[in-house]
């Protein structure tokens, strides 16, 4: 089978132009700035180039040598892949430990033995959720997971090849192999994308056919010194390369099933932009080859590791959605790349360091990551965990109304309707309270405004689950919550034979809803019920920190119990909620028995939400759900309002 020209595998400046582009996106989209939610395609666009540049690597050694030497294969990843993946590990864990509380940091953590060993993809996958583990969301590795996927593709890749160049005569019959690789993959993301979505994302063999890809370009699109470089097929291609790129960075979001089909846009934009750099001089003649992009390229590696924990460690911090801050974070990022590719990964990779006999350089690297493990283990034995008395943050973090010590939410697990009741069957009156998550947090006042020697009282609630007849993409689980709508359809049905006296419900004003889905979508729900309910109160939802309240509480902790009341307060937490509020009026002024009880003034007074309240008392049990204790203080507060809004409206009301 005839080889490639030499050049493909030579320098390809476009190459690293390209890099340059897909880690800023992967950068911009981790700042959580909208104009490029979907930037998380930068790392599809590094399966891809993977794909291409292992294989050709492969492939080289092949046609020189006849055979693959895969000692030496593997070394040079580890040569390139892991010192500074060590520094990273050791310097973040540390900083970790020293800026956060010990809660936050053993959970944020709780990846890194995983990150240590290229297997985070593998606990992403298979970790299960716990709804109210918010910080777990903000695992500090996280971004190690595509180190993973690219690592266990390493291992199976040359033995893959190495069948495919010794059966495959010809060019053809090897891009078929490669082809039925890519198609077979592609198979399995899109029927794990639909049944098992964690699977689909973090595990390496849905994305095979990314790398399959890349190097279906290599064998197809081999550089040709013939063709002219203004030939316009090929600039088409490269422009609708980084179109099809970008406009994905734009477009997608957090809010579609991915990869599955979705993924296959950033890919195949990726291939065209390699294919036609590939033919444009091996790349020179691509605009990518700008210094500044190969400048950034080179050091993409490195930004990659160490931007993630800057951002999460700064974002614990509670700098989150703030832009000048944010900007700080991206430089600092920048500065780390910078030495980490200076002084760790350029000389491990090819510098003096670099020389040394492949087996002596796997049984280092062996050893250092048997090093970096004890010492990871070490450090997370000795950090307070969530589910102890040993951090005094676990007080506030459990601090749950009692409904939460019943079977009364089933999250995403089963859409039954199983109420928590509470009073006797022979109570003449009837309140009913409906909700998710953080409307469930003000239940504790219903039992102390309607007793319940007197009333009797049903709770339903769903996490997770807006009172808003709209269904919606719950990223957590990676598809549209169909569960929420079977429940919320067979609550209303409930309520419909309840025929309750009063009806208290809220839910979240953070679901991702349009003006008009939020108006007409709580004015669908508010008709049902308003057709069973005496009186309904519609309680929206509460403004939340950008910082874990708990952690936040635990640091700035003084010996003697005190905190300073500015240390833990979020700014400027108004205008979204306020926003639905103002929807949800609109919808509930439609019907006479329909009224709004707003309380974000009680929690966050003036606009500023506080981690702790001016009497001392913790408010947040995480950054949006409020401590039992809290609500509990405010029924006084509650009941005055309440009883006003349940009150006989005169007509000039």
């Amino acid at each position: 089978m005839p080889a490639p020209p030499v050049l493909s595998l030579a320098f390809r400046p476009d190459l690293q132009g390209l890099r340059a582009i897909a880690i800023l996106l992967v950068v911009f989209a981790h700042t959580g700035w909208p104009l490029v939610a979907g930037g998380f395609i930068g790392v599809d666009v590094f399966f891809v180039l993977s794909g291409y540049l292992i294989t050709g690597l492969l492939w080289c050694e092949v046609e020189q040598n006849g055979r693959l030497a895969f000692m030496r294969f593997y070394v040079r990843r580890l040569k390139r892949l892991l010192p500074a993946l060590v520094a990273m590990l050791g310097i973040t864990a540390g900083s970790a430990i020293w800026l956060l509380s010990g809660v936050e940091a053993h959970t944020q953590l709780a990846s890194a033995p995983f990150a240590a060993t290229w297997t985070s993809n593998l606990y992403f996958s298979f970790r299960t959720l716990n709804y109210f583990d918010e910080l777990a969301g903000r695992d500090i590795f996280l971004h190690t997971w595509s180190l993973g996927v690219e690592e266990q593709f390493y291992l199976v890749w040359p033995v893959v090849l190495l069948g495919l160049f010794r059966f495959a005569n010809t060019r053809r019959t090897l891009l078929t192999g490669l082809g039925i690789a890519f198609i077979v993959s592609l198979l399995l993301s899109m029927y794990l994308t639909t049944h098992l979505p964690q699977a689909a994302f973090y595990l390496m063999p849905s994305r095979i056919w990314q790398f399959a890809l890349g190097a279906i370009i290599y064998i197809a699109f081999p550089g040709d010194p013939a063709i002219k470089k203004n030939n316009i097929s090929i600039w088409f291609a490269l422009t609708a390369g980084l179109l099809m790129i970008c406009g994905s960075a734009v477009v997608l979001n957090e809010h579609l099933a991915y990869p599955g089909v979705w993924a296959l846009v950033p890919s195949v934009g990726a291939a065209l932009v390699i294919a036609a750099g590939n033919l444009l001089s091996a790349g020179r003649g691509s605009p990518l080859a700008q210094p500044g992009l190969v400048w950034l390229g080179d050091r993409s590696y490195s930004l990659y590791l160490w931007h993630w924990p800057i951002f999460v460690l700064g974002f614990s911090l509670g700098v989150q959605g703030q832009v000048l801050p944010t900007l700080g974070l991206i430089l600092l990022s920048l500065l780390a790349a910078m030495l980490s590719y200076r002084f760790i990964e350029r000389p491990f990779w090819k510098g003096r360091m670099s020389h040394a006999e492949p087996l002596r350089i796997l049984l280092v690297s062996l050893l250092v990551m048997a090093i970096m493990l004890f010492g990871l283990f070490h450090g997370l034995r000795h950090l307070p965990q969530a589910d102890t008395t040993a951090d005094i943050s676990n007080q506030w973090r459990s601090d749950v109304p009692i409904i939460y010590r019943q079977p009364c939410d089933a999250w995403y697990f089963n859409a039954q309707v199983e109420p928590c009741v509470f009073g006797t069957e022979t109570a003449k009156r009837t309140v009913v309270f409906l909700g998710d998550s953080v409307g469930a947090q003000w239940f504790s006042m219903i039992p102390a405004i309607f007793p319940v020697s007197e009333w009797r009282i049903i709770a339903l609630t769903k996490s997770s689950c807006p009172i808003v007849d709209e269904d919606y993409f719950y990223p957590r689980i990676g598809q549209i919550f169909h569960i929420c709508a079977e429940w919320r359809n067979a609550v209303l049905d409930e309520i419909t034979k309840l025929k309750p006296e009063v009806l208290i419900m809220g839910s979240a004003s953070t679901y991702d809803f349009s003006e008009t889905q939020w108006i007409a979508g709580s004015a669908r729900i508010f008709e049902r019920l308003s057709k069973s309910a005496t009186a309904i109160i519609v309680i929206p939802g509460t403004p939340n920190l950008n910082f874990d309240g708990p952690g936040c509480v635990a640091r700035y902790l003084s010996p003697e119990g005190r905190i300073d009341s500015s240390a833990c307060l979020a700014r400027d937490r108004m205008q979204h909620v306020d926003l639905v509020k103002n929807y949800l009026k609109q919808a509930a002024g439609r019907f006479p028995n329909v009224r709004v009880l707003d309380l974000n003034d009680l929690v966050c007074p003036g606009g500023n939400c506080n981690a702790v309240s001016e009497d001392g008392l913790v408010i947040f049990r995480d950054s949006q759900h409020l401590t039992d204790a809290f609500v509990q203080a405010r029924i006084s507060l509650i009941r005055e309002r309440l009883v006003s809004q349940l009150a006989p409206r005169t007509p000039t009301q």
